[in-house]
């Protein structure tokens, strides 16, 4: 070949792989041609794939711990094994099946190598605790960077005064990631006392006394927490030293005890006394609830408080700092959501909540702000109630123990039911509506707004986000509309 000839051949194969590499990016940026599911990391959501920073293990009912458990042809048994082996950027996938068994994670990735443990193709692996006596389920204690993807938890329950919980992370545990999770029938059933009685499904509990070392960057995203017996805690809680948090698009329905909660001043992160209103170490805080569902919570049938009336939170703030409620929908619950603190001295304070649609409450009502007895509860300052649908409450909205200008209630539509319970004082409560906001259809629960609503551009300047409980631009007339959802 001729040296023209082969600057000519030259060219045309550059030519050609840059058009190769040009097609190859376009095809991936518009997915026209990239598998369903694919991630730029090379995963997977069918949960086949692994990254290509580690090793792959794989787990099956029919596998042996003695086996490599580096391929489907040689899995390990049991998931603890793989807890035990995997390092950071490793990756586990379990097969469908019962697991006999619970998991205490043994190593921590890191923020570019997370640990990872999925279900296998879309199966669905159970952990089941019929039987066992343990802590948790799986417990994450001290261990950073892990994704735990598409398990259910199930079947643990404590017949003493020891707590017992779903899905634990405990201590300093940075990064961690709990998503497309099932946890049901996790329950106390001891029945000695009624104040030594506790069950959580999921428990998140930042326990070093450093408001520089909490529990950091937790995701809990697409769970479901059913039919637990919770005795005196909670379904979801995030308790003490937790910050940065993002709790979304979970399901929590059919318990006995409060839903989803954001605790402070329990002392479980405090050198000092329970109730120390200086400990911001000791607050869940910096953190978003958004998109979740929640309903069927009530403590009416719960034997911890002796048919002693009906509080049990769908979500609730007690003692907690700088959370946003948004986007949630709230059902059938003793109260739908609450922003208080239950310690003398203490303050929730710097909470928002917006977007909401919170419904047939029918114990104490709808929102709830303050604490239940002034004499031995704390207060709630900074609380911003905007662009809420409450219908069909006994309150829409509760008022005990809060009294401060830095409380806003703006731009809500309180129908069917009594608007304001308690104390309005120095509170902010304006721009409200409580005559017929004309829902389109509430009877089949589609509380969006009739375009000859009184609501519509009825909004005056507030902290109402940028999307409505649709997902819509929150803004799109000359002026906001009130409640929850915006005219299309």
């Amino acid at each position: 070949m001729n040296k023209k000839m082969k600057s000519v051949s030259i060219l045309l194969i550059a030519v050609l792989l840059m058009a190769m590499t040009f097609s190859a990016s376009a095809i991936s940026a518009t997915g026209t041609s990239t598998p369903a599911g694919t991630t730029a990391a090379g995963t997977t959501d069918s949960g086949t794939t692994a990254t290509a920073i580690g090793k792959t293990y794989y787990v099956s009912t029919s596998g042996s711990d003695s086996n490599s458990g580096l391929s489907l042809q040689a899995p390990f048994k049991t998931i603890q094994k793989a807890a035990n082996a995997l390092k950071a950027g490793d990756t586990v996938f379990v097969r469908g099946g019962v697991y006999k068994e619970s998991v205490t994670m043994k190593n921590s990735g890191t923020a570019v190598a997370p640990i990872q443990f999925k279900g296998y193709n879309g199966e669905k692996p159970v952990i089941d605790g019929t039987g066992r006596t343990v802590e948790a389920g799986v417990l994450i204690a001290n261990k950073h960077y892990i994704k735990f993807i598409g398990f259910t938890v199930c079947n643990f329950i404590s017949k003493n005064e020891d707590v017992i919980i779903g899905i634990s992370v405990e201590g300093n545990s940075k990064g961690i990631e709990i998503r497309d999770c099932i946890v049901h029938d996790i329950k106390t059933t001891y029945s000695k006392t009624t104040m030594d009685r506790n069950a959580h499904g999921i428990a998140v509990y930042g326990t070093v006394p450093d408001s520089n070392d909490p529990i950091d960057g937790l995701i809990l995203d697409n769970n479901e927490v059913y039919r637990c017996t919770l005795g005196l805690s909670e379904a979801v809680v995030l308790n003490g030293n937790v910050s940065n948090f993002r709790v979304t698009n979970n399901r929590v329905h059919d318990n006995d005890n409060i839903g989803i909660d954001f605790i402070g001043f329990e002392g479980t992160a405090n050198d000092e006394e329970e109730g120390d209103s200086n400990a911001m170490q000791d607050r869940a805080r910096n953190g978003i609830c958004s998109g979740n569902r929640v309903w069927n919570i009530s403590c009416a049938t719960n034997p911890t408080y002796e048919g002693e009336g009906l509080c049990a939170d769908g979500l609730y703030v007690d003692g907690g700092y700088n959370i946003i409620i948004e986007r949630n929908i709230v059902n059938n619950c003793d109260i739908g959501i609450e922003a208080a603190s239950e310690h003398y001295g203490c303050t929730t304070d710097l909470i928002t909540i917006r977007n909401n649609l919170v419904k047939n409450c029918r114990g104490v009502g709808g929102i709830s702000i303050g604490g239940a007895d002034a004499s031995e509860n704390g207060d709630a300052k900074n609380i911003k109630i905007i662009n809420n649908t409450l219908y069909n409450n006994a309150v829409q909205l509760n008022i005990s123990n809060a009294n401060s200008s830095t409380n806003i209630i703006r731009n809500n539509i309180f129908y069917l039911g009594e608007s304001i319970s308690g104390k309005i004082g120095k509170n902010l409560i304006s721009n409200n509506l409580t005559k017929n906001p004309y829902f389109v259809d509430a009877a089949t629960g589609d509380f969006r707004l009739k375009a000859n609503s009184p609501a519509i551009d009825a909004g005056v300047a507030a902290d109402y986000g940028t999307l409505d409980l649709a997902g819509n631009v929150r803004l799109k007339g000359k002026a906001v509309d009130l409640g929850a959802f915006e005219l299309k």
